[in-house]
């Protein structure tokens, strides 16, 4: 059985920091304004501002979890700060960094890529609350795509593609609706823009993006042969 591995989030980097220069930007925005001088008071404001603004970011990052992802001996595990999915590794059909077609060239995305054999094991899995997290932050990665699949449409054309339909039916016949049901016509969308369902952002991960692949790769493969 091979020992599971856990990938750091890179979320959670600087919570402690930025919070403690935060606190500090306050006893020092606070104490100037006990100096009558207008200068001084607009400096308070300044430090004031920058110190929420750096608690505000601590917290934010202090409140994502310490692992983004976690390989199983049966399944891969993806961790959110409002949720998180689970998938067996027979249902990982394929996993790399996406590209997109620029030109004569390809460019790679800022994600790592995973084709499902059965999107319903992750659909299952996943709260409401999490599918309109992962909806709003895929955007970016979804306009990217829909630009270069129609580099000659225009803007109010790419933009109808962003809203999902909140219906979908599986191939096993499960029907979706609301969020979940939004996420998975996502989900087929994505399949058919960059040829991935689901979309892991390189920037929490702990290492390269082609090493998490390889790693993965490697590990799926010992899992299932010991599975057998």
């Amino acid at each position: 059985m091979p020992k599971s591995i856990w990938i750091r989030s890179k979320a959670s980097n600087n919570a402690k920091s930025l919070v403690a220069l935060g606190s500090i930007l306050v006893l020092a925005g606070i104490s100037t304004l006990y100096v009558p001088a207008m200068l001084v008071s607009l400096l308070a404001s300044v430090l004031l501002f920058l110190a929420y603004l750096g608690i505000r970011v601590g917290v934010e990052k202090w409140m994502q979890p310490v692992y983004s992802v976690i390989l199983c001996y049966d399944h891969l595990q993806f961790h959110h700060r409002y949720g998180g999915w689970c998938l067996p590794w027979a249902e990982l059909q394929r996993i790399d960094v996406p590209r997109l077609h620029d030109g004569l060239n390809w460019q790679e995305m800022n994600y790592v890529g995973l084709r499902l054999n059965q999107p319903d094991f992750v659909l299952d899995s996943l709260s409401p609350r999490l599918c309109a997290h992962l909806l709003t932050e895929q955007r970016a990665a979804l306009l990217a795509s829909l630009k270069r699949s129609c580099s000659h449409c225009q803007d109010s054309q790419v933009s109808e593609h962003l809203i999902e339909d909140d219906y979908y039916k599986s191939s096993t016949g499960k029907i979706y609706t609301g969020l979940s049901g939004m996420f998975a016509n996502r989900m087929k969308k994505l399949r058919e823009l960059t040829g991935y369902d689901l979309l892991i952002d390189q920037t929490i991960l702990d290492r390269e993006a082609n090493d998490f692949v390889a790693l993965v790769r490697r590990y799926k493969n010992q899992a299932l042969v010991e599975q057998n």
